[in-house]
């Protein structure tokens, strides 16, 4: 069933062939302000478009819509980058609503809803980077095996982190983030930045954990 479903949304999912697509539902949306019927159905619940595709358009009807759209085609555009579109239904009422992000994720991003999923896979990879590498900045996992508390917490970053999956069989990782797997002292403090400027689950507890063994290794 996955790969028939897979298979169905092929052409939204080809960047370099969904510009009219891309285009017939943002117009339906933010010009039309259609938020339900067969249109939205038709596509996934998250694809990636172009900036160009969108770049120039008479798309919105809506000043507030046009200066969003706007600001979102730049930001993609600064980073030489994509609009990722979320699709969300409400049961109920049974309408649609569209919520657009800039790809990809660049540490330092403000962290949502829509994006967690990206910032937790980032987490996961410098959490990877410091169990290879515990000489940088300490090993946040050594003591996982005998708390189980923080055994609990690094397992919650992980399933929260798998949000990834689906978007990734379908995109190549540098689509989605950017990060430098190095991980220079920089890099590290844009993540604690991200982690103490949001409210996700877990982000405070992570980022005094991540102090507490850099703390630790440079007292050693």
């Amino acid at each position: 069933m996955a790969n028939d479903k897979k298979s169905a949304h092929g052409k939204f999912h080809d960047i370099e062939a969904n510009n009219a697509d891309a285009l017939k539902i943002f117009k339906s949306y933010y010009g039309d302000h259609n938020h339900s019927g067969k249109i939205y159905s038709d596509f996934p619940d998250f694809f990636i478009v172009k900036s160009s595709s969108l770049e120039g358009q008479n798309i919105a009807s809506r000043d507030s819509e046009k200066l969003l759209l706007d600001d979102c085609i730049k930001r993609a555009k600064d980073r030489h980058g994509y609009i990722g579109v979320s699709k969300h239904r409400n049961p109920k009422l049974g309408y649609y609503w569209l919520e657009l992000s800039v790809l990809p994720f660049m540490l330092g991003d403000a962290v949502n809803k829509d994006n967690k999923g990206e910032f937790f896979y980032v987490l996961t990879k410098f959490v990877e980077f410091t169990k290879k590498n515990p000489n940088t900045y300490g090993d946040m996992t050594a003591d996982m095996a005998t708390d189980k508390d923080l055994a609990y917490m690094f397992d919650s970053i992980k399933q929260m982190a798998e949000r990834m999956a689906d978007s990734m069989e379908n995109y190549p990782e540098n689509m989605l983030v950017s990060y430098n797997p190095s991980w220079p002292a920089t890099e590290v403090k844009n993540l604690l930045a991200s982690l103490q400027n949001n409210t996700q689950d877990w982000c405070q507890l992570f980022f005094e954990h991540v102090m507490y063994v850099m703390s630790q290794k440079h007292k050693n």
